[in-house]
């Protein structure tokens, strides 16, 4: 495990010491991003605010969107929802772009890691994705502190999942709670519109992604992820 890890941080052309050693999981609750309910004006003078999208898909203004309940919290089917762009994003067999939540011990939105952007490898596999943070996360289970849970439709409804169906309604098949479906067969279940970033994990990384090991670090943010999010913060 050292020597993969340390041959990964050498293709990255920075020291180990800059890198962190964890594992990829998945996850869509459908729910407002967690970094887009801060009220800070010195966060949001300097990062901007994430983008949040009402039950039809519809990005919300900045103050309304940071204003709006999630309905992770019991809110009505009107109230914040996940916007369906912030699914995975192919851009070569070997690099895609997405968004991901950061798990550590602040699961507070002026958590400093809302809205950072990684470049992480999978230590197993020719792949390399640029994600941004957009919820801060809590470990639980077999997800452990500075790992990545990949925002993959399909990816599993968490511990919470009643914005899915406020969102979509029912009669779709979500999978399980954690890891959610487990073939690609299964993306069809999905609201139409989610399908493509369900399969991405099948057609494009290969498999689940659930307990892949990577080594990642910051980077700079893509505009392909900030003119997404409306956020940006540096490395």
């Amino acid at each position: 495990m050292l020597a993969k890890f340390l041959a990964t941080a050498s293709l990255f052309g920075i020291a180990a010491s800059q890198t962190t050693l964890a594992k990829t999981f998945t996850g869509w609750n459908c729910c407002k991003p967690g970094c887009a309910a801060v009220s800070n004006n010195n966060i949001l003078n300097s990062r901007g605010s994430v983008k949040v999208c009402d039950r039809d898909n519809n990005p919300l203004a900045s103050d309304v969107g940071r204003g709006t309940s999630s309905t992770c919290e019991g809110a009505n089917s009107d109230s914040g929802f996940l916007c369906h762009d912030y699914s995975p994003i192919p851009v070569s067999d070997e690099l895609s772009y997405g968004f991901a939540i950061q798990v550590g011990g602040n699961i507070n939105a002026d958590n400093p890691n809302c809205c950072r952007c990684y470049e992480l490898e999978w230590l197993d596999r020719n792949k390399k994705m640029i994600v941004q943070t957009v919820y801060p996360g809590g470990a639980a289970g077999d997800v452990r502190a500075n790992d990545l849970i990949i925002l993959t439709p399909g990816g599993g409804l968490g511990p919470v999942g009643r914005a899915c169906s406020a969102q979509y309604g029912s009669g779709y098949n979500w999978g399980n709670n954690f890891g959610g479906i487990s073939s690609a067969e299964g993306c069809s279940q999905l609201p139409e519109r989610l399908q493509g970033g369900c399969y991405w994990r099948y057609n494009w990384a290969g498999g689940d992604v659930n307990g892949w090991e990577i080594v990642y670090r910051p980077i700079e943010c893509p505009s392909r992820l900030t003119d997404i999010s409306g956020c940006a913060s540096n490395p």
